[in-house]
């Protein structure tokens, strides 16, 4: 978290035009007040000491203070005031899959699904010995049809790096549908194995 200290005038700006969710604690002596956008923690210290910021404060903005973060809309997706991929109810989950290439192809691919509903936040991808340019797309399937290409559009891949496709949202799957995931190659030289890690709710 990146705590970014800004003045009176300015935060209060802050707030109104992203839409944040001011909070504060305070001392007998200050209000310390901030509010959370994404990684980052807007901040601005508010002296007790009778003055201008103190009555401003107090008069019109404290009642709106502390309220909660985060607002859940039942367990289908969720309605945010703060970044949360998260539906109400559900648990964190990882899943492991494994795409190889044999030496003579230059793509391969798995689908991906499940039972029962389940939420998708992302993921991360690793490959050890990539070539120039091999990179790995995801398309949404309702059986033998796709309804949505794209939803990972060409990542290419980093040799023995973590590539990660984090969404702020999460993307509810239903049991008809499945991710295809698709490694394509761009030399059939030599084999190579991408692992894929799924991040998703339950």
């Amino acid at each position: 978290m990146k705590l970014v200290p800004v003045d009176y005038a300015t935060f209060w700006s802050l707030v109104t035009s992203k839409a944040l969710l001011p909070q504060y604690n305070e001392t007998v002596d200050t209000y310390y007040v901030f509010a959370i956008e994404g990684t980052i923690s807007w901040e601005v210290t508010v002296p007790k000491d009778g003055g201008d910021n103190q009555t401003n404060f107090e008069a019109s903005h404290k009642a709106g203070c502390n309220l909660p973060l985060e607002i859940k809309a039942g367990p289908g997706r969720p309605i945010r005031s703060a970044p949360s991929p998260q539906p109400i109810n559900t648990v964190q989950h990882w899943k492991g899959y494994k795409l190889t290439i044999a030496a003579g192809q230059t793509t391969t691919f798995i689908d991906v699904s499940f039972p029962s509903l389940v939420y998708i936040k992302g993921g991360q991808f690793y490959c050890g010995n990539t070539q120039d340019s091999d990179s790995v797309s995801v398309d949404l399937y309702y059986g033998n049809t796709l309804i949505l290409p794209s939803l990972v559009d060409t990542c290419y891949l980093v040799d023995n790096m973590l590539v990660p496709f984090i969404s702020p949202e999460s993307m509810a799957l239903a049991p008809e549908m499945k991710l295809r995931v698709t490694f394509n190659g761009t030399s059939a030289l030599t084999a190579r194995t991408v692992y894929a890690l799924l991040e998703y709710y339950v």
